[in-house]
């Protein structure tokens, strides 16, 4: 049967071993260069579970979603979760937190972003959008970057929602300066120390980099320092646990800075990315985007208010866009590439939904990566690599949920927000808070890119593992982008032809 590398003789039971031909090393070059398509070729060669050595470590990696739920509702005492989110938040953030159990963490902090308190987190932000994208009166066509549009725009709304304003009054104009400026600054910080983590990530920066990682941190921990957060006003209840949890952990202010940044990242990294995904692939395609104004009109048309005289959008219009929600499915199905991750802490056995069984052995890593399956598995959706609005529709327009892989429906068949104890705590604040930024752009802008028909860029692959990709090299998809003179949902009306060749005015940079 062959045998592990100083380890024990390899039994029956074990899924297939690719050790790779370097010694030690073996995978971790290909592994780490693009993990996807690494990934597809070990499924090929060995099938839907398998272990490759990377950097001295045995990772088993299991590709079956019918099998999922073997793993993600295991306890913690043979499948743990929180072992290696410690050792990626010490490499990424220098962040080091006593007694940290990210389940009780998770616990806590989810009745903070849900139920009764996501009327009030999708409130704030919605005032937080119409600060940061209403200001400029300007209805000349202005040419800039929509990956920074949406992820400067989410970020610092989502930052000013959580941690707070710099003043306690929305509408006072000085007040919105000053949220305008202070959050551009931790935009700016946060977004040259995001283009280094997923090194920082595999401890592969220079000597360079590290000094410039240290230097950013040092600044963001500054905006972040527990001082300032304590003047801030309309901190959300959200902050405050974590603010207690920390001082319950016997954590110093210097330690709670640093996990500041790093619940900024966990809260705020993904969302802007995912809005970007979804505008180009609604660009691209002009069919979806009538049909998400079509909806658009129909549940927002009727109130006869603009969009500024709006004090926030309902649950109600928020929970019945159906077609939006089939958009944003499937956006996140052909960007969201997050590891589910568990470290072995015993010798145990894995069941999968065939009936076969596999040995995981104590001190490897067992690792699910729904973006290969069921994500882009073409045993379950057709065309998978193309973008297809309406994937999750039913016929009647109702939400489309039964998938199936070898005639077996799927529980889970889309998995950009984890699954299990894995779920993401803020989904909903998330979903609410991409919706009303869309909202508000398609109502109060005009909005086409600059080349269109330049298609979709090519993923940046050191993102693989880490939740919503980004475009590879920073390469930025310009459009052209234009006051409307009436912000009303009544102005919805627009050709597909007009979202492709239209030009007003001269346009000039952001």
């Amino acid at each position: 049967m062959g045998r592990r590398p100083n380890g024990p003789k390899m039994l029956p039971s074990d899924p297939p071993l690719d050790k790779g031909h370097i010694p030690w090393f073996g995978h971790a070059r290909e592994f780490g260069k693009d993990p996807a398509k690494f990934l597809s070729k070990m499924k090929q060669k060995h099938g839907d579970i398998f272990t490759i050595r990377v950097a001295g470590k045995f990772i088993t990696i299991l590709l079956d979603p019918c099998s999922y739920d073997a793993v993600l509702w295991e306890s913690n005492s043979k499948l743990d979760f929180g072992k290696y989110a410690r050792i990626l938040m010490e490499r990424m953030f220098d962040v080091k937190l006593p007694n940290f159990e990210p389940s009780d963490e998770k616990a806590m902090l989810r009745l903070t972003l849900q139920n009764k308190n996501l009327s009030s987190l999708t409130k704030a932000m919605f005032f937080n959008l119409k600060t940061l994208l209403l200001s400029d009166q300007n209805q000349q066509w202005q040419e800039g970057g929509l990956f920074y549009l949406s992820y400067s725009t989410m970020l610092r709304a989502g930052y000013l929602t959580l941690y707070g304003n710099e003043e306690e009054n929305y509408d006072d104009p000085s007040s919105q300066d000053k949220d305008r400026a202070h959050s551009s600054e931790v935009y700016n910080e946060f977004y040259k120390l995001d283009r280094l983590l997923m090194r920082a990530a595999r401890s592969m920066l220079t000597t360079v980099e590290q000094k410039e990682v240290a230097r950013i941190k040092k600044r963001l921990w500054k905006l972040l320092s527990v001082e300032r957060l304590n003047c801030k006003a309309n901190k959300s209840s959200w902050l405050e646990s974590y603010k207690k949890h920390l001082e319950e952990l016997g954590v110093d202010e210097d330690m709670q800075s640093r996990a500041m940044l790093l619940q900024l990242w966990v809260t705020q990294g993904n969302a802007g990315p995912a809005v970007f995904w979804l505008l180009l692939f609604l660009l691209n395609h002009p069919a979806a985007m009538a049909a998400v104004q079509g909806e658009l009109e129909k549940v927002l048309g009727h109130r006869g208010q603009t969009m500024k005289q709006m004090h926030g959008i309902s649950q109600e219009i928020l929970d019945n866009t159906p077609i939006f929600d089939s958009v944003l499915k499937e956006a996140l199905r052909l960007t969201a590439a997050p590891f589910i991750t568990r470290e072995v802490l015993e010798d145990a056995s894995l069941r999968l939904a065939d009936g076969r069984e596999y040995s995981l052995r104590k001190g490897d890593r067992l690792c699910l990566f729904p973006y290969l399956s069921p994500q882009m598995d073409a045993d379950i959706y057709e065309d998978p690599e193309k973008f297809k609005y309406d994937r999750f529709l039913n016929p009647d327009g109702t939400e489309k949920n039964d998938f199936y892989k070898r005639g077996t429906r799927l529980k889970h068949y889309n998995l950009p927000w984890g699954a299990g104890i894995n779920t993401c705590i803020g989904k909903f604040h998330a979903i609410n808070s991409i919706k009303q930024f869309v909202f508000l752009l398609l109502s109060c802008f005009d909005l086409e890119l600059k080349h269109p028909g330049s298609g979709i860029p090519e993923f940046d692959k050191e993102r693989y593992g880490f939740g919503i990709l980004q475009p590879a090299g920073g390469r930025e998809m310009f459009t052209h982008l234009s006051r409307k003179a009436r912000d009303t949902h009544s102005m919805f009306k627009c050709s597909s032809s007009a979202w492709r060749g239209r030009r007003t005015g001269e346009a000039t940079r952001l």
